[in-house]
């Protein structure tokens, strides 16, 4: 399957993999990380098989990209990642890196269905919490790192203190690519 990583709508190749820390065992896994650290946060962390080749570049810089990947098992029968040099298959891996308005949230939903949206279309994978303020309360989303079928429409919307920016961003995955606009681009270009 193909990669993208998205971020308030803007959509980019791949995925970053960084460094989990294991503390228990003392040793640092390959693993795509969503959310953060802290008081009424959560860590979502996918781990990711690398190759020989992306293993060496993933322990000497400390990050690597990769842009297709199959979906595998851990031992403890939870999903893992395995890189790949191709695509294979009509899905994409998406990692949503959704942020949040000042004191807001964030949600993902699916298309708008009259007044409101349907259920949001994609099997997620791993997920972790961001928050603003020392204990979280100021505001606090999600971030996923899902699976979107070719074809389906999803949106990520957000609240709070936007400062002009905004509310809500629509994709569709093609097939080729991961296309983004926002509620008034979509009316007026009739994209999708």
């Amino acid at each position: 399957m193909k990669i993208a990583t998205i971020e308030n709508g803007k959509v980019s190749d791949g995925a970053t993999v960084g460094k989990l820390s294991l503390k228990g065992a003392c040793m640092e896994i390959p693993a795509i990380i969503v959310g953060e650290e802290g008081r009424g946060r959560a860590i979502g962390a996918l781990p990711v098989q690398l190759d020989v080749s992306r293993m060496k570049e993933w322990e000497r810089m400390g990050s690597v990209e990769i842009f297709h990947a199959e979906i595998g098992k851990t031992r403890k029968e939870n999903p893992k990642l395995i890189a790949k040099d191709d695509p294979e298959g009509d899905d994409i891996i998406v990692v949503l890196r959704t942020t949040i308005g000042y004191r807001g949230g964030n949600v993902h939903t699916g298309d708008r269905d009259g007044d409101g949206f349907m259920d949001f279309p994609g099997t997620v994978i791993a997920a972790g919490v961001i928050a603003q303020g020392d204990a979280g309360r100021m505001g606090s989303g999600e971030q996923l790192v899902a699976i979107i079928r070719k074809g389906a429409v999803f949106r990520t919307g957000y609240s709070g203190r936007l400062y002009g920016g905004p509310s809500e961003h629509y994709y569709l995955y093609d097939g080729e690519r991961v296309l983004a606009c926002t509620k008034e681009e979509r009316e007026i270009a009739e994209v999708f």
